[in-house]
């Protein structure tokens, strides 16, 4: 008799029939497929049935990897985690839940079943055998293999849940209590000390910002200025589908005969299918033609497919390779530009689906990138999500409401699976509201974004439509190489998007990489907060922090780039002839020299960016709103007020906002007397037009004869250099 999980749901001890139901009903995804529903005889689990998420795999658990002396034990305790009460000793615990998700569910069966490879390789074949020692020495053979302390400790903490089921199964599989449960122990009496970060940090690495750019650039263009193009082209694309008959119509064979030979009397070529999947037709004699584009032809024609397929084939034997041209192209305008240009000549009837592919891509990148949203979040996004207010003052905000799932529990502690309404909605730029709309109009269904978007997606077991955050990994892939195709094309090698050094950039690594630009803004903690919908603002800290994915280095090689730049310059005027004037001169002109002997013409890798940012005869910065250019010293630097506990952690790097025109480590540049110039001009204009209140005015004529006055100083370092008529 086949015996249902939930009749095993009450308490007490379980011992699962083969054909017992492992998965509860009551946590089932709706529209689910019975006979994919695994049973405990089952060496494989589908746990993604049990999602109400879209956007998940199909999360298998193999039971077979599993040691077969402990296989049945091991599924016992599996089938109690899916269907008992969560014991107390866990609800207890920080993070504990007595319904988890079922990629959590994976990890913890997947860590069973190596420490049950690890108990069978010492002789134990039955888990009430296991001692506290066998478990002590286990925790401490976890350290040598590599992993973050932090890793080892969740392993640990999976052993636990195995332990903490034991009440709910038979004698022989019930786990000794782990040592390192004991009220009076700490976790590094086993793993040693927590080498890890300092905690608060998240570890997820952000899109290098030479890679972030770029892909935001094409993103936003692609959605901002092309999307009108690509959604007319689905447009028609539809239409002309829409347009095929349900079933083969009379006649239409020698329609489609007659309209083939008609064009190729009338000196045309037949259009070729450039679609995936199409394949070469095989003739006798001449070899393959290329595949022609049926559902073009059907649906301008008003016929089936097949007939078309038909008439072709009854053309064979009269047709060559030489009869074939390019794809078919659709009656659609191609308005959008990528600088002076049209992006692309045509639009073809084949290009629609990968064209709407990277359209949705781009949207998902704005909205993911722009808005903060985990990825979880912004692919559960609805239909009718962003909504737009006008207030009183007449700003406009717009607003995004949707779901969100990390932390959303019941009042038993349990995690609701579908998540809830987010209480607070996340507040977007108008791009992004352009962007969702852009992927309304994509779908035809609630979802925005869905794996099922093109018409030549492939079904799964389940009927499944959103799309996975692997899926969206591959989307990016694809988006980048088109994009770079396009920058390419339009002789644009400024745009083009390079690998990321961290790999390949993952939905979860927006929401950290825009934290971290965030966070470096004035009120920044106060904005993530608020957008992240935080409780406190440690945990955007966390977010922005700096200590992990290798931040400390990414923000050494942006200066060092930076200051190589500033130095690069400096050497091209000098030896152009420019002349070198202020306090600073000779440090200027030695820090110029230094650069060019050592990293002229050199390759400068993180090694020689960090030697570059750490030598305090190379700290050159430019300021182009004060003309000038900082030759920082942090001792005499009259920008800093802490200029005297500079040994203490003092600032590093000039405070522009409180540049001083008495500091010692300015200096000039004739290219910065010509800005000058250009200034006092500005000045002698505003007082020629009288436009200016008297107060303003009065204060502008104080700054032009202090600028003419630093004009004349150094005009007067030129060597052998007459003065010239200098602006009184």
């Amino acid at each position: 008799m086949t015996t249902h999980s939930a009749d095993l749901a009450s308490p007490g001890v379980i011992d699962p029939a083969p054909d017992a139901f492992v998965l509860p009903f009551a946590r089932l995804r709706p529209g689910f497929d019975p006979a994919q529903l695994p049973r405990f005889g089952d060496l494989a689990w589908r746990l993604a049935l049990i999602s109400r998420k879209e956007p998940h795999r199909s999360l298998v658990i193999d039971w077979s990897r599993c040691p077969a002396v402990l296989r049945p034990a091991l599924m016992r305790a599996a089938f109690a985690e899916l269907n008992m009460p969560t014991p107390a000793v866990l609800l207890q615990q920080r993070a504990s839940r007595s319904v988890t998700q079922p990629a959590s569910l994976r990890h913890y069966f997947l860590v069973w079943i190596r420490f049950a490879s690890w108990l069978t390789d010492r002789g134990i074949t039955e888990l009430a055998q296991v001692t506290a020692d066998d478990l002590q020495e286990y925790a401490e053979q976890l350290r040598p293999s590599g992993r973050r302390w932090r890793t080892d400790a969740k392993t640990l903490w999976v052993i636990s849940r195995l332990w903490a089921y034991a009440p709910y199964l038979p004698e022989r599989d019930r786990l000794v209590m782990p040592p390192w449960e004991d009220p009076a122990a700490v976790m590094t009496d086993f793993l040693g000390t927590n080498d890890d970060a300092p905690d608060g940090e998240n570890n997820i690495p952000i899109v290098h910002p030479a890679v972030m750019a770029p892909l935001l650039v094409w993103a936003l263009r692609t959605v901002l200025d092309l999307s009108e193009d690509i959604l007319a082209a689905v447009r028609e694309h539809r239409r002309l589908l829409d347009s095929l008959p349900a079933r083969a119509v009379p006649g239409g064979v020698e329609q489609a005969q007659a309209h083939l030979r008609g064009l190729l009397a009338a000196g045309q070529r037949l259009p070729a299918s450039r679609a995936p999947g199409a394949t070469a037709v095989s003739i006798k004699y001449e070899g393959p033609l290329p595949p022609m584009a049926n559902t073009f032809l059907a649906a301008t024609l008003g016929v089936s497919t097949g007939q078309i397929a038909a008439a072709r084939q009854s053309l064979r034997d009269e047709l060559t390779a030489e009869d074939f041209g390019p794809g078919p192209v659709l009656d659609v305008p191609v308005s959008g530009r990528i600088g002076h240009a049209p992006w692309t000549s045509t639009l073809g009837f084949d290009d629609v689906d990968t064209l709407v592919l990277h359209l949705s891509t781009a949207v998902l990148i704005c909205c993911s990138y722009l808005s903060g949203m985990r990825p979880e979040e912004v692919l559960a996004l609805r239909r009718g999500c962003c909504t737009r207010t006008e207030r009183d003052d007449g700003t406009v905000r717009y607003q995004v409401t949707g779901q969100h799932f990390k932390g959303v529990l019941d009042e038993d502690g349990n995690a609701i699976p579908e998540g809830k309404l987010r209480a607070d909605p996340w507040i977007v730029l108008e791009p992004v509201a352009q962007a969702i709309a852009v992927a309304e109009e994509l779908e035809e269904g609630e979802q925005l974004f869905t794996r099922t978007l093109f018409r030549g997606a492939k079904r799964t077991i389940m009927d499944r439509t959103g799309l996975s955050s692997d899926a969206a990994v591959e989307r990016i892939r694809a988006f980048t190489i088109w994009a770079n195709q396009l920058a390419t094309a339009h002789g644009r090698p400024h745009e083009l998007i390079p690998d990321d050094p961290d790999g390949a950039v993952a939905l979860r690594r927006f929401r950290r990489t825009i934290a971290w630009f965030i966070y470096r803004q004035p009120g920044g903690r106060i904005a993530l907060a608020v957008q992240y919908g935080h409780a406190a603002t440690a945990m955007s800290e966390s977010y922005a922090g700096r200590s992990k994915a290798d931040m400390l280095d990414v923000l050494d090689q942006e200066k060092g780039l930076a200051l190589a730049e500033t130095l690069t310059e400096a050497s091209e005027r000098i030896a152009a002839g420019e002349t070198v004037s202020g306090p600073a001169a000779d440090r200027y002109r030695t820090a110029a020299a230094e650069f060019s002997d050592r990293y002229a013409g050199t390759y400068l890798g993180k090694r020689e960016l960090r030697a570059l940012v750490a030598n305090p005869r190379l700290q050159v910065y430019e300021d182009p709103k004060a003309f000038l250019t900082c030759n920082h010293d942090a001792f005499t630097a009259l920008c800093t007020p802490d200029r005297d506990r500079a040994r203490d952690g003092g600032r590093s790097t000039p405070d522009r906002s409180r540049c001083h025109p008495a500091c010692a480590n300015i200096s000039r540049t004739d290219s910065q007397i010509t800005a000058l110039r250009a200034e006092v001009a500005r000045i002698d204009a505003a007082a020629g037009a009288g436009l200016d209140p008297y107060p303003i005015a009065a204060r502008e004529q104080q700054r032009r004869a202090h600028l003419t006055d630093i004009i004349h100083r150094h005009h007067a370092q030129r060597p052998g250099a007459d003065n010239p008529e200098e602006p009184r």
